[in-house]
């Protein structure tokens, strides 16, 4: 509810990052986010007034590859670190005032047994690079 009440009706843009603790397919994520309208037309539709959407999932949108784990637990792969923004913030939004230049996962550490005893932490770090953008009004 905090969430929806800071993003609705104003065009400031909103980051919301860190530890989330849940996978991006999750329903606790699934009540903050939106799934992109990637639209490839010159017409921009997508973006909502109170929806975030993951950085992750628009630069598998960019790159159609997807590799994205921030945490490893008994062998398994999970991605629990997120960057989620606003729709002032998404490639395809009406809305638009920064598009996303591209995003970076530094987890190498996860993969060696000794990483722990190197003093690195047990997440990798997510980071982004937005540059800015706004959309044009349409004519």
């Amino acid at each position: 509810m905090i969430l929806t009440d800071t993003l609705k009706g104003n065009d400031v843009p909103l980051i919301l990052l860190g530890d989330l603790n849940d996978g991006a397919d999750s329903n606790t994520l699934s009540l903050i986010t939106g799934q992109p309208n990637y639209i490839t037309s010159a017409l921009r539709r997508g973006g909502s007034d109170d929806d975030l959407y993951s950085v992750g999932d628009l630069q598998t949108l960019h790159s159609m590859r997807d590799v994205y784990y921030t945490h490893i637990y008994q062998k398994r792969l999970e991605s629990l670190d997120h960057i989620l923004v606003s729709q002032e913030l998404y490639d395809q939004s009406r809305k638009r005032l920064w598009a996303l230049r591209g995003m970076q996962l530094f987890n190498d550490h996860l993969n060696r047994d000794d990483h722990k005893e190197t003093g690195t932490t047990d997440h990798g770090i997510v980071w982004a690079d937005f540059e800015y953008w706004p959309e044009k009004p349409a004519e």
